[in-house]
């Protein structure tokens, strides 16, 4: 039996663990955006599941999506777990993503909300997942980068990204 070239194309994922911010935390300054980093050494890092062709949806050394591999019209949900501890209670948190290069440069920004619970109390963000599509060369062929932006100081320990491939491209 042979197997055609569409059926190896499929949807995937891959789970990358960040092991460098559990030992020491990331610094945020106030009102600064800052990349979160993963270096993909985690205990739970999961690269088994990942699309046909595709052998890495991040660079480790940055912590930077890398959707180079994909195809135009490929969607990619991204879900990350990181846990945020300001030194001034009721901080505001923004997050968002950079995408694109040079003058095409833009960016996908939230804003998570205010972290009211007291300062010193880490504030773990985990459950939403977001949707970026591969709708142009300028979006696929750079890396994503990952930011937030504290109001105030504070530290950030990131747990790790899961990206989700939906396969949409040819």
């Amino acid at each position: 039996m042979s197997i055609n070239v569409k059926d190896k194309i499929k949807n995937g994922f891959a789970d990358y663990n960040d092991s460098s911010t559990s030992t020491t935390p990331v610094t945020l300054l106030a009102n600064t955006w800052t990349d979160i980093p993963n270096d993909g050494l985690g205990a739970f890092t999961n690269l088994k599941s990942l699309p046909f062709g595709i052998n890495q949806l991040m660079d480790n050394s940055t912590g930077y999506i890398d959707p180079t591999q994909l195809f135009i019209g490929d969607t990619i949900f991204v879900r990350n777990d990181y846990t945020i501890t300001p030194s001034v209670n009721n901080s505001l948190l923004k997050f968002r993503y950079e995408l694109g290069t040079g003058a095409g440069i833009y960016q996908l920004e939230t804003i998570k909300g205010r972290l009211d619970s007291g300062s010193g109390v880490g504030y773990r963000l985990a459950l939403k997942p977001d949707l970026i599509y591969m709708g142009d060369s300028n979006t696929k062929d750079n890396y994503i980068k990952i930011q937030v932006n504290l109001e105030n100081d504070g530290t950030l320990e990131n747990a790790g990204t899961v990206i989700q491939v939906v396969k949409g491209g040819v």
